[in-house]
């Protein structure tokens, strides 16, 4: 049967009977999204997508670009936004699209439906000051093994660097007031301590280079036990 929208008649064949009857296919459509706005700076979140004729393969599409999601039912998707999605002000079209009629997949010039757009809005969040406050942990004993350490503060920015005694580590942007990085067995490898910083990209930019204008926050030390 076609997925294309209004009333098909469909004959099915139930031997020895043969039943007529009319089935209705949804048109594509969305009603409502949950949540429809959030605070700049934020964390990542899950999207609902209300609506209707949603089809398996769907995708949602933020602004244009695909998310991950999960289809639920004909009339409700999700999506996972990023805190990057989020980090500024401003707003977002959310849109689903649907494979074409007998297909699976969404694909470079497929003819697929796409629904309407709903606007998600990005509040301004308060510009807070780059500082850091807390790591967690503040302390490991020489010679153990590598781990997670967690960086709390306000002002971070999609793009910002952990630096441990000057060097930068792999870092995961978490929301505005928290990041997290690796630290290595090497990093702990003696007893002494560390000085942990973060650097945000320069405004307009989204990474740290070497002549970039960046911001540093303050420093803390993490100590390393003998």
């Amino acid at each position: 049967m076609s997925n294309i929208p209004g009333d098909h008649q469909v004959t099915i064949e139930h031997n020895p009977i043969l039943l007529e009857g009319t089935v209705t296919v949804n048109k594509l459509a969305l009603t409502s999204i949950t949540p429809f706005s959030k605070t700049a700076g934020g964390a990542a979140f899950t999207l609902t997508i209300n609506g209707s004729g949603f089809v398996p393969g769907a995708i949602v599409s933020r602004n244009g670009s695909g998310r991950s999601r999960t289809f639920v039912n004909s009339e409700q998707m999700t999506a996972a936004i990023t805190a990057s999605d989020i980090a500024n002000a401003g707003t977002a079209q959310v849109t689903v699209t649907n494979p074409a009629p007998g297909e699976s997949t969404i694909y470079s010039g497929c003819k697929c439906s796409t629904s309407n757009s709903l606007t998600f809005t990005i509040n301004p969040g308060t510009v807070n000051k780059l500082a850091l406050t807390s790591l967690t942990p503040s302390s490991k004993t020489a010679g153990g093994a590598g781990f997670t350490l967690t960086i709390n503060g306000s002002g971070f920015v999609p793009g910002a660097i952990v630096s441990w005694n000057g060097s930068g580590r792999y870092r995961t942007f978490v929301s505005s007031t928290q990041m997290t990085t690796a630290i290595l067995a090497r990093d702990i490898a003696k007893a002494g301590t560390a000085k942990v910083t973060v650097l945000n990209p320069a405004p307009g930019e989204n990474r740290v280079h070497s002549c970039c204008k960046c911001s540093i926050s303050n420093y803390l030390i993490f100590t390393i036990n003998p």
